[in-house]
């Protein structure tokens, strides 16, 4: 049997395969976020909403969006978004370096930002930022002896509903569709106090945005229809050798069970692509070029996907000494969030996850199970039928045993994937001289597998007890890199908050990813905090024909 691992097809790769008949797509994301003010060092919750323009619903096309938080200095920080049908949600925890000011926040496609003269105008939102550690203040901001105004956030009549009961220390809220279309938003229950929201658009904004005349996707215009694409390129070495690279394969890997690893061709100009499924939270991926000479010095280097837009001037941000209480108040909850654990605070949700590997398929061997030899071979010969070792002119190459649709069992002469805790070894020597001590058990699966173009004859998996790749030695050639995946969706429920330290929280509750068709309720408890209000929930989001909705109930007492 033939298994499919993950190969792309073509198309894919080619903007053309958005296009619906003659009509382009055209996609563009708005960010929702829990709040527009906060301190260095915050915690910004955001939840995505891809649409496509020409029809201002949600669009199933892009399964990954890129954050850009820009100050008056350039790039302050960035995030990743995974979306499946249009959502998604991250969150974009604030340096606590960064200066007192005014900040735009938007998010991109690739497709989208592939447009020539594309704007991230629309969809963006004015985030002002009070850093309580220092005096460093941003280009633009002024003193005020007063309260300065602000943007008050107003809700629109519309299909969601709130209900609000408060309660001794918990507040209900049931929420309900009275309309007749189905509405995907997000919901944030919040403290309301003295400092006000920045100048921005809302949702209302966005939907009513006119877009320019369609020029086209450019040259370099790539659909990430199955995920982020990472782009690499050969560096260390001269023209000559960056041809010389030409069809050789790369990889890209991170430390796990397997789930993180994509080959790719290098092309003549030394670039490479690894179409990946996604790749979640922030890690090291390791990069490397099968079949380098050892005295060849060149390796990769993996290109960011962040376009670092400008955006034009900002609105200037107002201090004044009023803000003090309610500045002290943030800068507390910060803090007590921040060192403390907060996990309780937090609930995952489900997100959209492929498995490179199957488990069903997967043969397992505990080492501890059996006798322990001291030699990696003689694990193959004592107890392992599915693997053995041939030598391959000068090389060692470790097989896997396959079975055909009839039940016969052989050794396939094609070469398998072999990896310790993830990562590739493409040496198999350096697999027969590690110490099987450290290994806690090795996964084996016997089909053949595609990953991209290049097919494996069987994939082995040494997980080692620590899952850090101990003691093992990699060539000279292997980048080793921190990588910005995408964040974890989660809810920021606050149920646990205030049992073991004081509660201050300014984001009461959180929770990006709701929905409800027609007639349909639903029923949120929310943990108040240790202090008076005021505070406000918030529901913001999209009907499914693309409507904005906002809805704005009031909880104090």
């Amino acid at each position: 049997m033939r298994k499919i691992l993950f190969g792309l097809c073509l198309l894919l790769a080619c903007p053309a395969v958005a296009l619906r008949g003659a009509e382009p797509l055209r996609e563009r994301v708005y960010l929702s976020t829990d709040r527009s003010v906060f301190v260095a060092g915050d915690a910004v919750w955001m939840s995505a909403y891809c649409v496509d323009m020409q029809t201002r619903r949600l669009s199933a096309f892009s399964k990954i969006a890129y954050v850009e938080l820009q100050g008056a200095g350039g790039l302050a920080c960035t995030a990743k978004i995974a979306l499946d049908g249009g959502r998604g949600a991250a969150c974009l925890q604030l340096p606590n370096t960064l200066p007192t000011g005014n900040y735009r926040l938007f998010a991109y496609t690739q497709l989208g930002a592939g447009e020539p003269g594309f704007d991230p105008l629309p969809g963006s939102h004015v985030l002002s930022v009070f850093n309580t550690f220092t005096t460093e203040r941003a280009e633009g901001v002024t003193v005020s002896e007063g309260i300065p105004a602000g943007r008050e956030r107003r809700g629109r009549p519309g299909p969601v509903r709130i209900e609000a009961k408060p309660g001794s220390g918990t507040a209900r809220l049931t929420l309900s569709n009275t309309g007749g279309r189905t509405v995907f938003f997000d919901l944030a229950v919040r403290h309301r106090d003295l400092i006000p929201a920045p100048a921005g658009q809302d949702v209302f904004d966005f939907v009513q945005a006119e877009m320019p005349d369609f020029q086209g996707y450019g040259p370099e215009t790539t659909g990430e229809y199955e995920g982020e694409i990472l782009r690499a390129r050969v560096s260390g070495t001269d023209a000559a050798g960056v041809k010389a690279m030409q069809d050789k394969y790369a990889f890209i890997s991170s430390p796990g069970s397997g789930e993180n690893v994509y080959s790719s061709a290098i092309q003549a100009d030394g670039s490479v692509k690894f179409f990946t499924t996604n790749i979640y939270g922030d890690q090291e991926m390791f990069l490397e070029i099968e079949g380098v000479d050892r005295t060849n010095v060149c390796h990769l280097e993996l290109e960011s996907p962040f376009r670092d837009f400008r955006t034009g001037e900002l609105p200037p941000l107002q201090l004044s000494g009023a803000y003090a209480p309610a500045l002290e108040l943030r800068s507390l909850a910060m803090q007590v969030e921040r060192n403390f654990n907060t996990e309780a605070l937090y609930e995952d949700l489900p997100f959209r996850y492929q498995q490179l590997f199957g488990e069903d398929d997967r043969r397992s061997y505990v080492l501890d199970d059996y006798t322990r030899f001291p030699v990696m071979e003689e694990l193959f010969v004592e107890f392992i039928p599915e693997l053995r070792v041939r030598r391959i002119g000068e090389r060692r190459e470790i097989q896997v045993r396959a079975t055909d649709g009839l039940g016969n069992m052989s050794f396939p002469q094609g070469a398998a994937l072999v990896m310790v805790d993830g990562i590739p070894v493409l040496d198999h020597g350096k697999i027969l001289a590690y110490d099987p001590l450290l290994v806690k058990r090795i996964d084996i699966w016997s089909d053949t597998y595609f990953m991209g173009i290049r097919a494996f004859s069987g994939i082995v998996n040494f997980v080692t007890y620590k899952g850090t790749l101990p003691s093992m030695q990699f060539e000279d050639n292997v980048r080793i890199v921190d990588f910005q995946g995408c964040g974890f969706p989660q809810a920021y429920t606050g149920a646990d908050a205030g049992k073991r330290y004081p509660d201050f929280r300014q984001t009461l509750y959180w929770h990006p990813l709701l929905a409800l068709a027609p007639g349909e309720t639903l029923t949120v408890d929310c943990k108040m905090p240790d202090y008076d209000g005021p505070f406000e929930a918030v529901v913001e989001g999209l009907t499914e024909d693309g409507e904005g909705v906002v809805v704005v109930e009031d909880l104090t007492d």
